[in-house]
């Protein structure tokens, strides 16, 4: 509870929504003392009276109207009459919680020390029998706030019973309840509340039309819920732990209520927060139409019944819009206070679109002039203002892809703290033409971060600093279609063409469209759930080739969609594309991945860890099909792996990453034979080989914790943890091995 009020001080309108929703409970409590005069009390010269409160020299004060026409109640003030109003007044008796005598009231005026009568004090003023709006309002708020608990109550209750014995027994008892629930599902819930309440005594006294209004909206409100709350419960007891407490004899229903229930605690919190004004909602629509609270008790709706009855009332008297007002206000703040539980409960939903600070670049052009370096063979690309030696300033191929100083933070919520998480920490790499990059590292050091950041595909509260240049070569029908490079800017001074780089970073959301699967592909790690699983395949490769050629037909996609499947080697494609996800093994769905990235005909392949989840078979076909690739279509890969050694064996070059940094580079072949870094060490000789065996050959360890990156370390982010580290490698930024050596 501590956590959740934390994070709902960081959220000003969900603060102000609860603190007006304990407000109005408070005044439900202690109404009798919050309210100047009892709901029915009248008073007969105040018909339709106007709002008296207004601030004097002495103080807040009653001011005394007169009657013009009684007619048509037109009031007028009387000049210089006015009436102190006083704190804490004695007025009518009542019970303080229906325990305490008790006669003093929050607010009200003296009596006539002469006459002994008192002036009423109208706050919000008075309807057509000269009763107090406002104590009515309080009053009222007895009934419509309290059906609304009661009612989302009994509604959870019903839908924890028939949704919980539903997903967890199935069969004969899941049919019986769906087939229970559509039944009332079926008629709107509105007019199944009508039927139902008009089909009772109409002659009940306010406490039975309580407790029945409750039951209906309580009987026509589990459906919904009930029927998620049978698909979670579903997919949960599925879960070892469930399946441990089957065996170890536990009941069904403790199983139910002690190992089920609370891991959709969530949900059930969410949906009852925003289930209460709709209860609310439904009270107030019954006792407007008369068929809900009778007098003398007294609710919102029947409020709003009453003295809205006709529109010269609301022209004349607009004061008996008041409930009204009160009403959606009460909607709005459970709302509010709904979504903010929501999105605690929720930590994909807790997220924010940064704001660009003021003087970001907007416009990511560089076309043969500043910022590139062309010279039509090898062209890289230097960030302005930034040195660069070795590898990043060029290499014998000519470069695809820069990325230069890039930094990813995240900003989240941790405790009472906005922290930000600096998931990489400043890396630069280039990628060549056809050739493939690898990256490897433990998880949490920022392999998919920073891939994924070329892309643009981080969520909203991802800030991204440095720079991502793009080579777009000579494609000139991508040029006429996006229209991202001038056309005047093709050719340098001396008449030759030159490479043409982007500015990923600095596009927004539209222009990375264009990029995204014609420029850079994408294939993830979890092949099962990549794919939506209500369209099949053939669905799926429409979609997309779709969206490089909105004319293209269906037959025309189809065949597309065969050709690449059977490149990426899925037999039977014409008959496939009608399969759904789940008809295909994850190495299948990898290959149709794999597909799908090649669709349109994408040059540069981020692959994120193809092969996890894959047996060893299946990783060796993965392995072999994405080489073929490379060297039939001269596609550009970067390959991220957690296997030292499978990214040795299928890249050219390769990057070690800890803690958000590039710890060392190189050839892959190289680096795998004669590691320079500690930490490439440490990670090849914590890498099983086949033929191992604990008997004669230890496997090792990386001893130490992982790098935070909430906390990142000053110097290397393995020194911590590595027993070579120097005092230096601890204080600076630089490679640690360039400093055991004595490297300047």
């Amino acid at each position: 509870m501590k956590k959740v009020l934390e994070y709902i001080k960081k959220r000003p309108l969900a603060l102000v929504s609860l603190i007006f929703i304990l407000i109005l409970y408070l005044f439900m409590i202690f109404a009798e003392f919050i309210a100047p005069y009892s709901p029915a009390k009248t008073f007969e010269e105040g018909t339709f009276h106007p709002a008296n409160v207004e601030l004097s020299a002495k103080g807040l004060a009653a001011r005394e109207f007169r009657v013009l026409n009684p007619s048509s109640w037109q009031y007028a003030k009387v000049k210089g009459l006015n009436h102190k109003i006083r704190f804490f007044v004695k007025g009518e008796k009542y019970r303080l919680l229906g325990i305490f005598p008790a006669e003093r009231h929050l607010f009200g005026t003296e009596p006539d020390p002469l006459t002994g009568d008192v002036y009423p004090v109208f706050l919000f003023g008075a309807d057509n029998l000269g009763r107090d709006m406002f104590s009515r309002m309080v009053y009222g708020s007895r009934i419509s706030l309290t059906i609304g608990f009661a009612a989302s109550a009994v509604s959870l209750f019903l839908a924890i019973l028939f949704g919980g014995l539903a997903g967890f027994f199935g069969g004969i008892v899941d049919w019986t309840v769906m087939r229970f629930s559509e039944f009332f599902m079926l008629i709107p819930g509105l007019y199944l509340i009508l039927f139902l309440r008009s089909i009772l005594n109409e002659s009940m006294d306010s406490g039975q039309s309580y407790m029945i209004i409750t039951m209906i909206l309580s009987l026509v409100g589990w459906p919904g819920t009930a029927r998620t709350l049978r698909g979670m419960v579903h997919s949960i007891k599925r879960e070892d732990f469930v399946q441990n407490a089957r065996l170890e004899k536990i009941p069904s229903i403790i199983i139910i209520l002690k190992y089920i229930i609370p891991q959709i605690s969530s949900l059930l919190i969410v949906s009852t927060t925003l289930a209460v004004p709709g209860f609310i909602m439904s009270e107030t629509t019954l006792s407007y139409l008369g068929l809900g609270i009778a007098d003398p008790a007294v609710s919102w709706g029947s409020m709003i019944n009453r003295e809205i009855s006709t529109l010269s009332n609301l022209k004349n008297f607009p004061w008996l819009l008041f409930p009204v007002f009160l009403l959606l206000a009460v909607t709005l703040a459970f709302n509010f206070f709904g979504d903010a539980l929501r999105d605690y409960f929720d930590p994909y939903s807790v997220v924010f679109k940064r704001r660009k600070k003021r003087g970001e670049k907007k416009s990511g052009l560089c076309a043969g002039g500043k910022g590139t370096v062309s010279d039509g063979k090898n062209a890289g690309v230097k960030a302005e203002g930034e040195g660069c030696t070795g590898e990043a300033c060029g290499t014998d191929g000519k470069i695809l892809l820069s990325v230069r100083n890039l930094h990813v933070e995240f900003d989240v919520h941790r405790g009472k703290e906005n922290i930000r998480v600096q998931s990489v920490r400043g890396i630069s790499f280039n990628v060549k033409r056809g050739e493939i990059l690898g990256i490897v590292g433990e998880s949490g050091s920022g392999k998919s971060v920073s891939t994924t950041a070329i892309a643009g595909l981080l969520p909203a509260n991802a800030s991204v600093s440095g720079q991502i240049f793009y080579d777009l070569g000579d494609d000139e029908e991508f040029f006429r279609k996006t229209g991202l490079v001038p056309e005047n800017s093709e050719n340098s001074k001396d008449g030759a063409k030159t490479g043409r780089f982007l500015e990923l970073t600095a596009l927004n959301s539209r222009q990375l469209r264009f990029i995204r699967g014609r420029k850079i592909g994408m294939i993830f790690q979890e092949s099962s759930r990549a794919f939506d699983p209500l369209q099949n395949i053939g669905s799926v490769f429409f979609e997309t080739l779709r969206n490089s050629d909105p004319k293209i037909t269906r037959e025309e996609a189809d065949d597309k969609a065969c050709a690449l499947l059977a490149e990426t080697g899925i037999t039977d494609a014409r008959n496939r594309l009608k399969n759904f996800p789940h008809q295909f093994s994850g190495g299948q769905l990898q290959r149709i991945g794999i597909a799908l990235a090649l669709a349109q005909n994408c040059e540069l392949l981020i692959a994120d860890e193809p092969t996890t989840a894959l047996d060893v078979t299946i990783q060796a076909q993965i392995e072999e099909l994405l080489r073929t690739l490379n060297r039939t279509r001269g596609l550009s890969i970067i390959f991220i792996s957690h296997n030292i050694e499978l990214v040795s064996r299928l890249s050219h070059r390769m990057l070690v990453m800890y803690g958000g940094k590039i710890m060392e580079r190189g050839e892959s072949k190289n680096l795998y034979s004669s590691p320079k870094h500690p930490y490439t060490k440490a990670l090849l000789a914590s890498t099983p080989r086949f033929g191992m065996h604990y008997s004669r050959q230890r496997l090792l360890s990386i001893p130490g914790r992982v790098s935070d990156p909430s906390r990142p370390e000053t110097g290397c982010p393995f020194a911590p943890r590595c027993s070579l580290a120097a005092e230096q490698c601890r204080q600076e930024e630089k490679d640690c091995y360039a400093v055991l050596q004595g490297e300047n």
